[in-house]
């Protein structure tokens, strides 16, 4: 139960952030090109390997200790 939260959770924060990161890349290359960069889908594949890598850095920080 607890991974399924923990997935769940970086799902919610990795799509957060995609979307920061993805403005903060768009608002530089206005500033830097004078046109529209990005990177395509960028919130949903960082959600996607956010949702992935925390159960994994879960386990390793239990198992730890």
């Amino acid at each position: 139960m607890r991974t399924v939260a923990v997935a769940a959770l970086a799902l919610v924060g990795g799509f957060i952030a995609g979307i920061v990161l993805s403005e903060i890349i768009g608002i530089l290359g206005m500033l830097i090109f004078d046109d529209a960069v990005g990177i395509r889908f960028l919130p949903i594949l960082l959600a996607v390997l956010c949702a992935v890598l925390a159960p994994i850095a879960d386990q390793r920080i239990r198992r730890s200790k």
